[in-house]
């Protein structure tokens, strides 16, 4: 079976990215990806890092740009985009549409997407864009959290109880965990995949946070080693 990020290496992607220009100016190409744990603030630290770097952030807009290639339904790529397992129990959509609902349609769709936006430059969070874009100059960081500290902000920011968060984090964490290795076959946990792994718990200051990661998408940009 043929290396996962060999294969990758020899995708040439023509996927045009609406609202942009052609290639961003050079020294303006930071690409970020970012893996986080449920209530560690990864979309709120994601924008703010598109901020200061001076590119767009993306997360929601994969799955538009997803369904807008494929013109499937939004409820199908959501189920694809949940529960990758569950994409045989699509054939009957297939069947009747005539659209292709295959998982490996939606990945092929991602994976040139995800490239795209690696030449434009962009903070993309989740859908496993660490292990897609793990052979370019993107920075790959990992946010995590204690399931306690976790729980304690979703509980404050969602106003939840505090059990009904854990196990709420706990469902989310067990479902990214389960389509990063049905999709890629990568752990989460595997700290060999990333760049950066940082527990936010200990640098509370979501600045702080920031701080670090503009320097360092600056370093992984701007060195030699890849």
């Amino acid at each position: 079976m043929p290396n996962f990020q060999s294969a990758l290496q020899a995708i040439v992607s023509s996927v045009a990215i609406p609202g942009e220009g052609q290639e961003a100016k050079e020294g303006q190409r930071y690409v970020v990806c970012i893996s986080r744990d449920y209530g560690c603030r990864g979309e709120l630290i994601g924008k703010k890092l598109a901020e200061r770097l001076g590119v767009r952030y993306f997360s929601k807009e994969i799955l538009e740009k997803i369904i807008e290639r494929t013109h499937m339904d939004p409820e199908v790529v959501k189920t694809l985009e949940e529960k990758v397992h569950k994409a045989r129990d699509l054939w009957l959509y297939s069947l009747f549409t005539g659209k292709d609902a295959s998982a490996d349609t939606y990945k092929r769709h991602m994976v040139n997407i995800m490239l795209s936006l690696s030449r434009v430059g962009g903070v993309i969070v989740g859908r496993g864009s660490h292990v897609v874009l793990g052979h370019t100059k993107a920075l790959r960081v990992r946010l995590i959290g204690t399931l306690d500290k976790c729980a304690a902000r979703v509980a404050e920011e969602d106003k939840i109880s505090f059990d009904e968060a854990k196990h709420r984090i706990q469902e989310h964490n067990a479902q990214r965990g389960q389509y990063v290795w049905e999709m890629f076959h990568s752990r989460l946990n595997d700290s060999s995949s990333f760049d950066l792994v940082v527990n936010v718990d200990r640098l509370g200051d979501i600045d702080h946070v920031t701080d670090m990661l503009v320097n360092a998408a600056k370093a992984v940009t701007e060195g030699t080693n890849i």
